[in-house]
């Protein structure tokens, strides 16, 4: 061969390569995102759901897009094509979208929808009220504010206890009667928020929201065995995962508190 067409040849092979390494190179978030969206535009909800499965996969975390996912399973369900848990995770992709973007109407009432069409369709003793039960108390106070602020706050506490101190061994009275109001009211503070701050440090590491995607989690003991005396969680119920051993997550529903399939749960990606 001569040297002109092996060279010629070498660079053929050469560019091929590099087009088919192009082509295999995976779709950026931003392009599979509008691809989900033209899917499910077009009422393609199986692609859709495929399409955004993979963000999620990728840990893709945006609104827009867990709000996305979650009509794509509800588009399927409506086009009488669901499946066996496409309510619960229609419900998880809201919630996401609730939790990234605080205060999304749209996402809440897409919630309210799907939970009165599961308990619609589900029986009665699984109604609409078991699956709103409010968050535990302990996470309502928590989320009133993020963990930096408790710790600000507790800080702050903790400078007004250390110049009350000060100021109760000054000889002026009126510094001595600023000292000794200041010094119980930081000591409170510093005790009350320096809690605050712990027990929100402890739910962000150790509570994990999920959503119920199984038609029902039944709840079991540590070894897996069903409780028959207890009510099972219906799909679309938001619980906390608490601990994960094995194919069992220990979870929080209300006041309630128990094992069941980790299977059934879908937890919630975090902003």
């Amino acid at each position: 061969m001569r040297p002109s067409v092996r060279t010629a040849a070498m660079a053929f092979v050469a560019l091929m390569l590099a087009v088919s390494a192009v082509r295999a190179e995976p779709s950026s978030n931003e392009s599979l995102f509008e691809e989900g969206v033209q899917a499910l535009t077009r009422g393609d909800h199986g692609r859709a759901i495929r399409v955004f499965e993979t963000l999620a996969d990728r840990g893709f975390a945006h609104p827009d897009a867990s709000y996305d996912r979650g009509m794509a399973y509800l588009a399927r369900v409506r086009a009488k094509q669901g499946r066996p848990g496409d309510l619960g995770r229609a419900a998880a992709g809201f919630e996401e979208a609730q939790l990234a973007r605080p205060g999304d109407e749209g996402a809440a009432r897409a919630v309210e929808l799907v939970r009165a069409e599961v308990a619609r369709r589900g029986p009665r003793t699984a109604g609409h009220a078991e699956m709103e039960i409010r968050p535990s108390l302990d996470r309502i106070i928590v989320g009133l504010a993020p963990e930096a602020v408790w710790a600000w706050i507790a800080l702050f506490s903790s400078v007004a206890l250390s110049i009350g101190l000060v100021l109760r061994r000054a000889k002026s009275s009126a510094l001595h009667l600023t000292g000794t109001v200041a010094t119980p009211i930081g000591l409170a503070g510093l005790i009350l928020f320096a809690s605050l701050a712990a027990r929100a440090r402890h739910v962000r590491h150790n509570m994990h929201p999920a959503v119920v995607v199984a038609t029902a989690a039944r709840m079991l003991d540590g070894q897996g065995t069903a409780l028959p005396k207890e009510d099972p969680i219906p799909e679309a119920a938001r619980v906390e995962i608490l601990d994960r051993e094995g194919l069992l997550a220990h979870i929080r529903h209300g006041q309630r508190e128990g094992w069941t399939h980790a299977a059934s749960l879908r937890e919630l990606s975090l902003p």
